[in-house]
């Protein structure tokens, strides 16, 4: 009977550990080897989505961005509508190490140019309003022969930008910025192509969420119905346990009501009984 109790409690506990995982949810990694900043806007832009994301860091100082495995569709969703995460440019400081010790000049010029168009770009992506920027510039070489004369230098930019931004405004101080950066390039030189970004990014807000209830709701009514499932299990096995001790109680009740009877009718034996039969 011991062996059976045991059981029978070492399986509620069972239940209770798996109940307890259920409750906790999956979660999946969702981007790593973030900077602060990006791990911050992006965590506040999914928390206001409703998405309940976390930001972690590991012991090697690498950012990372956790959501609920149900989430990341929508996560994914949301981020890559408002362009996160940013493209990573490299700086002029890597792109000029030098890896031997002579460099030809072709390899110093191509150096030069998409070192700077880098700057530029991520300069531009800073600007209020601007979600992405990239610079593409040609920079001719000096011709050393009169008889071909040099190609003028030109530079191409590409702005996504979000819905409502003042881009009148923003396209001249653009192009004077690109000019004044390239050698050799001059204002007229420069074009720029607007994209507008998709005007939900703004407006994901309540319809967004309510969307992403519907699409948690199949998920949600299997974890329910596992919680019932638990909860009658833990239920059956509180029976279970009552069952197998009470014909234990009832056996002591039984045979403490029979003594008592007993007592009872020992004292309402009549004294001279008792002295006929003193033993």
């Amino acid at each position: 009977m011991t062996r059976g109790v045991t059981f029978v409690l070492k399986r509620a506990v069972a239940l209770l550990v798996l109940f307890t995982l259920v409750g906790c949810g999956s979660k999946i990694e969702l981007y790593r080897n973030l900077s602060a900043r990006e791990a911050n806007e992006m965590l506040a832009l999914l928390m206001r989505q409703g998405i309940r994301a976390e930001r972690t860091t590991d012991t090697g100082g690498t950012t990372s961005l956790v959501v609920p495995t149900e989430d990341v569709p929508r996560a994914m969703n949301v981020l890559d509508r408002a362009g996160w995460p940013r493209d990573h440019f490299a700086d002029m400081g890597t792109l000029f190490k030098k890896d031997r010790m002579i460099s030809s000049d072709t390899e110093e010029r191509v150096r030069y140019i998409y070192g700077v168009t880098q700057e530029l770009s991520q300069t531009l992506s800073s600007i209020d309003g601007v979600l992405n920027a990239r610079v593409h510039a040609v920079l001719p070489e000096t011709a050393s022969d009169d008889r071909n004369p040099p190609v003028s230098s030109t530079a191409a930019v590409l702005v996504r930008y979000k819905p409502g931004a003042p881009i009148d405004q923003i396209v001249p101080k653009i192009k004077e910025l690109v000019a004044n950066s390239l050698r050799g390039l001059s204002y007229d030189r420069v074009s720029v192509a607007l994209v507008q970004a998709n005007q939900d990014n703004m407006t994901l807000g309540r319809t967004d969420f309510t969307a992403g209830v519907s699409e948690r709701s199949a998920p949600s009514h299997l974890l329910i119905g596992l919680i019932g499932a638990i909860a009658a299990s833990l239920i059956g096995n509180a029976v279970l346990v009552v069952l197998i001790w009470r014909p234990r109680f009832g056996v002591s009740y039984g045979i403490g009501r029979h003594e008592l009877r007993r007592s009872e009718r020992s004292n309402n034996v009549p004294n001279h009984e008792l002295s006929k039969n003193p033993g």
